[in-house]
């Protein structure tokens, strides 16, 4: 099961989240385990209210001041009166200490008159006391009257409230603008990223759109140069490679001429007759190399076609020559490609179909479930052991262990489709048809298609 999201914004974006969650779990766990936490609030309202219940102690008639406090008193806030000193601990912490001067100010009496402890359910003061205290915190109080004797008051918070109640406040407080902040900073890092990607799948469809600007984190930077040295090596590769084999192939060219010459004055026919037809093959394979470098460099322009029409042509074309060939498809494919070498693959396959079967179909399935397109050259021929499909793609490969030159071909036409297939990062695969014969299988990416 997929916790996070797909795309590393989401996932960034998601962890952030879950940290400040965890971050706000972790404070509310820690106040919980605070039993002398006190809301600030509520420690001033309470002191405000034991000073005012001193005042009316103070200012009330003799002898009715236990019924007074009798009728204020209420099950968070109990007052009574003590004849001597209570029996209270010697020292306070520093918030008690803070709290007892507090209080002292708004009596405007000396400091040594007035005590305060912050107390939970359970404080020794509290059980003492006797009252049936929840698990709330609150203020033990006690304050000397002028007569000598002593108020104290026991009053407790409001009550804490559910451990999540909290969170409906904090969270939208602290993580919206962290979020909406988190949100513009992580588009800015990621930029470089989707930038990387794009061209990434543009190099390997063959495309060229130059360097990429350095731009970003220092991590994404350093990607970003190591992909443009990468793909500057590979281009300069593909250059170099086409023009040695361009330079072999015309350096060949001239003795293999003269050696043609040389062979039709050759008297023996039989001998001349071998002479010619190797000299042949061997100006064939040349031609073929060089096709070949050609085809799989990436100079060509990226457009839109229709490979539809463009197989169209195809069996047109090869019609004309007296070949059985149809096409069985939707009428527009459309593909973002270099329309040459797709137009190369898919002739090279036709016309390897029809030096080995009588019958060709091209078959078009436009896109799939994953938003790939299909192209299938099917024949009607003796089909391909499946033990040698991939060696059927190596170069000059031929499986005919005769090498019969009436099938022609210098083993170069699946190479190169594939390396034309597989330069727009597709797939080309081969399958035996269970009627009998070949079925060759173009899969395109989704990345390609525009409508």
């Amino acid at each position: 099961m997929r916790l996070l999201p797909r795309s590393m914004a989401g996932q960034l974006i998601a962890l952030l989240l879950l940290a400040l969650l965890v971050a706000h779990l972790i404070a509310l766990w820690v106040r919980q385990g605070r039993d002398e936490y006190l809301h600030p609030v509520a420690s001033h309202y309470m002191l405000e209210r034991v000073a005012g219940v001193y005042h009316a102690v103070r200012l009330s008639p003799p002898g009715q001041s236990e019924q007074m406090l009798s009728t204020i008193s209420t099950g968070n806030a109990q007052f009574w009166l003590t004849s001597g000193m209570p029996d209270l601990p010697v020292t306070m912490n520093e918030e008690e200490k803070k709290l007892a001067r507090a209080l002292s100010a708004r009596l405007s009496q000396p400091p040594s008159r007035s005590w305060v402890q912050i107390v939970d359910h359970h404080s020794p003061a509290v059980q003492e006391s006797g009252s049936d205290s929840p698990p709330y915190v609150g203020i033990l109080a006690a304050l000397e009257l002028a007569d000598g004797r002593w108020l104290v008051s026991l009053q407790q918070s409001v009550g804490r409230s559910p451990w999540w109640k909290p969170l409906h406040f904090s969270i939208p407080v602290s993580t919206l603008p962290v979020l909406l902040v988190a949100i513009l900073f992580i588009r800015r890092i990621l930029r470089p990223i989707r930038a990387l990607e794009t061209a990434a799948e543009r190099l390997s469809r063959g495309e060229q759109g130059g360097p990429l600007p350095v731009t970003g984190p220092s991590e994404a930077r350093e990607l970003t140069m190591a992909f443009n040295l990468m793909e500057e090596r590979q281009n300069r590769f593909l250059e170099d490679r086409t023009r040695m084999l361009a330079a072999i192939s015309h350096d060949l060219r001239s003795p293999i001429t003269s050696l043609r010459l040389r062979a039709e004055m050759i008297d023996d026919a039989a001998l001349r007759t071998v002479m010619t037809n190797t000299l042949e093959d061997m100006s064939l394979m040349v031609e073929e190399t060089l096709r070949f470098a050609r085809d799989d460099t990436v100079d060509q322009v990226i457009e839109e076609v229709d490979v539809a029409r463009l197989a169209r042509e195809i069996v047109a074309d090869f019609s004309e020559l007296g070949h059985r060939i149809s096409w069985n498809g939707p009428h527009g494919i459309f593909y973002r490609c270099r329309p040459l070498s797709i137009r190369r693959a898919i002739t090279n396959l036709v016309d390897n179909a029809t030096r080995y079967g009588s019958e060709v179909e091209i078959r078009g399935h436009g896109t799939n479930s994953k938003g790939e397109v299909i192209i299938e050259v099917s024949d009607n021929g003796p089909g391909i052991d499946p033990a040698l499909f991939e060696r059927a793609f190596e170069p000059f490969a031929r499986l005919d262990p005769s090498r019969n030159r009436e099938t022609g071909g210098a083993g170069l036409g699946l190479s190169i489709a594939r390396s034309c297939i597989e330069a727009h990062g597709g797939r080309l695969e081969l399958a035996n048809r269970p009627e009998g014969g070949l079925v060759a299988r173009i899969t395109l990416p989704e990345a390609g298609q525009t409508k």
